[in-house]
């Protein structure tokens, strides 16, 4: 979802500027990484891929958890909290709890969740994610903010309107013209 975003700013952005991707049973992202962009946006985006900080596997997680601080602070950053449609478990149910015990702020209110494999839906999203309590429940939680990625689609569009549902959009990205060079955090 990262590279999504990234390639939304640059379609011919070579491997070493994106993040690492592969399909794979343990989280392919050990470590805090950082990219900045500026088109479509018309400013700098700071685009931050985390670890997954519940991961049974990831070595010291609160060295972690303390290094994405340093990027994301409140008010000052928007959250993705991305997760695969069609597949949701039980501690993914209990996240964003997680997530402000570790990060010590109520990310909620920054936060919009990412629902990925939106090529796989085969029918309206707003009736999926009715009919999947697990997911409306976050969603919920989450002031409603939603957004469905197609991962395998180039079509810039779909970025902006993320983008769009972002609750100080017009302030950070006025008609999407440069503006003052400030950098906003998006974590991935």
């Amino acid at each position: 979802s990262a590279n999504t975003i990234l390639a939304a700013g640059d379609s011919r952005l070579d491997q070493r500027q994106l993040f690492a991707s592969r399909a794979s049973s343990l989280p392919v992202t050990t470590e805090c990484e950082v990219r900045i962009m500026a088109k479509p946006f018309g400013r700098p985006v700071r685009v931050v891929d985390t670890p997954d900080f519940g991961h049974e596997h990831l070595k010291n997680p609160q060295t972690h958890i303390e290094e994405c601080k340093k990027y994301c602070q409140p008010g000052l950053c928007v959250l993705l909290l991305v997760l695969q449609l069609g597949r949701f478990t039980d501690a993914e149910g209990e996240i964003l709890q997680s997530l402000e015990r570790a990060l010590g702020w109520r990310i909620r209110e920054s936060t919009i969740v990412l629902l990925t494999h939106g090529d796989d839906l085969k029918r309206n999203r707003e009736q999926f994610t009715s009919e999947h309590t697990p997911f409306s429940n976050i969603i919920q939680m989450c002031g409603g903010r939603y957004h469905l990625f197609n991962n395998n689609s180039k079509d810039t569009k779909q970025v902006i309107a993320l983008m769009q549902k972002m609750s100080n959009y017009w302030n950070i990205f006025p008609k999407f013209e440069k503006k003052a060079l400030l950098s906003e955090c998006l974590l991935c």
